[in-house]
């Protein structure tokens, strides 16, 4: 049948004698005089009269590649910034490498890399790992582990999930011994010292050392700075932005009146804000410590963060939006969407959360855009989509238009909130046989993309630094 096909695309050629039919650079010269030349191929001629056409097409053609691959690193960087996204992933993702861990290990990404912090026999270790190959580039002891008749102790190393840059703060509490009288009452209280040490992300040199007291209920990063939230004896709340180096204060807050019960206060340390919210209810410019708002004790004012802006709720005062100097610019139907991520790409939408239904209102106005009817919850925000999920469902809404692009059944339990690197939405799912898989969705449309069986039993997935890292029972497996 093929070569039937062929033999009708066929047919006879028949050559002019006078090169009349012929292509140009077959055909004869002229002599000077208008008259016939000799016959002669000029193909070469013709080469040399198109070559430059050709290179400007060859050079257009890389240019177009190479501004391409820069945009496409440039929004790879971009996804890898934000904490719970994760880089671009074209295929199923294989193992790079597996590494020991333990429950209480936690993972964070500084200078590029991962570091693995945890408690081992030798005490509370740091270890920096290559992502592509885990292997190990440094790894220093912070601080001992706990003893028998002691307690306390432990390292924490604040973070979000995005990348924090070349110095590492560890806080180190310090290990106290148990006194206690002849009945088993203890003596009395003890205040807590905390040590924070600087590391060099790059090398694991320690870059500074210096202490704080008092019982912490927060601990973030801002920029190289360290901000600390401390109560003692008292109650009261002290917050304090430090120098994470030199321990130098630039500024600090005490609250109005003390907390009433250890714990209740709560701490939220975001770019632009600080929020405090307890039997005072107060935000804090984050950069200054300048007070933008502020209730006195018992108004139990809820609080929410939005960029710089920031939304308040009370009994008395249903539900506010404050600009960044704490004016009140207009009244919203409920809190902001507790999201994992958020890329700002639809920053013109404040997305609220009732429950049944997500509203969207103009960030600018209040004026409300959009209302869509859906038993999902928000999880993340990435070019102007937001991804939901619930149970065994996936969806997307498009926060320009409010509608559900898709929504569907995923075949088996979510574990966990999913990720996105902005073109796929990455969830783990587990089956009636207790098997984790991970399943990758096109964010456009909801068509399944790729599905990785994942080994041994698996807790937990998170992105730290735009890698995607998988908790298991018996380590950490980093994928990509």
């Amino acid at each position: 049948m093929g070569l039937a096909r062929s033999t009708r695309r066929m047919q006879d050629v028949e050559l002019a004698e006078d090169g009349a039919d012929a292509p140009f650079w077959w055909r004869p010269g002229l002599a000077a005089d208008g008259s016939e030349g000799p016959r002669a191929i000029g193909l070469w001629a013709a080469l040399r009269a198109w070559w430059p056409l050709a290179v400007i097409v060859v050079l257009a053609v890389a240019t177009a590649s190479v501004a391409i691959d820069r945009r496409d690193t440039a929004r790879a960087d971009r996804i890898a910034a934000v904490a719970g996204l994760i880089r671009p992933l074209s295929t199923a993702p294989s193992v790079l490498w597996r590494a020991s861990e333990t429950p209480g290990d936690d993972v964070l990404a500084a200078a590029g890399a991962l570091v693995v912090v945890g408690a081992r026999q030798d005490g509370w270790r740091a270890t920096s790992l290559v992502p592509a190959t885990g292997a190990a580039r440094w790894s220093r002891v912070l601080a001992p582990v706990a003893l028998s008749g002691t307690e306390g102790g432990g390292v924490q190393c604040p973070h979000t999930g995005a990348d924090v840059g070349t110095v590492l703060v560890c806080v180190v509490t310090d290990l106290k011994a148990l006194y206690t009288d002849g009945d088993g009452a203890s003596r009395g209280t003890r205040t807590v010292t905390h040590q924070v040490v600087a590391i060099g992300a790059a090398d694991g040199a320690v870059l500074g050392q210096w202490t704080f007291t008092g019982t912490s209920i927060q601990l973030a990063r801002a920029g190289d700075d360290i901000v600390i939230a401390t109560t003692d004896a008292d109650l009261f709340v002290d917050i304090a932005r430090r120098k994470a180096i030199t321990g130098e204060v630039v500024w600090q807050h005490r609250s109005g009146a003390g907390e009433g019960v250890a714990g209740a206060a709560r701490v939220e340390v975001r770019s632009h804000l600080v929020l405090l919210t307890g039997a005072t209810s107060t935000v804090l410019e984050a950069d200054t410590g300048t007070v933008v708002y502020s209730e006195p004790s018992l108004s139990y004012v809820l609080m929410a963060a939005v960029g710089d802006q920031f939304v308040t709720w009370s009994i008395a005062h249903a539900g506010m939006l404050h600009d960044a100097t704490g004016v009140p610019e207009f009244a919203v139907p409920g809190f902001p969407a507790d999201q994992l991520a958020n890329d700002g790409s639809a920053a013109d939408v404040l997305v609220i959360d009732q429950g049944r239904s997500i509203v969207g209102d103009e960030a600018a106005t209040g004026r409300q855009l959009w209302s869509a009817e859906t038993g999902l919850d928000p999880v993340l925000t990435v070019d102007r989509r937001l991804v939901l999920a619930g149970g065994s469902r996936l969806g997307v809404l498009d926060l320009g238009t409010g509608a559900v692009v898709w929504n569907r059944d995923v075949g088996g339990s979510l574990v966990g909130r999913p990720l996105s690197d902005g073109a796929l939405v990455v969830a783990m799912t587990t089956t009636g046989e207790l098997s984790t898989q991970l399943d990758a969705f096109d964010a456009s449309d909801g068509v399944p993309y790729w599905s990785l069986a994942l080994p041994d039993v698996v807790r937990s997935m998170s992105a730290q630094g735009g890698h995607l890292l998988v908790h298991t029972s018996t380590g950490l497996v980093a994928l990509g």
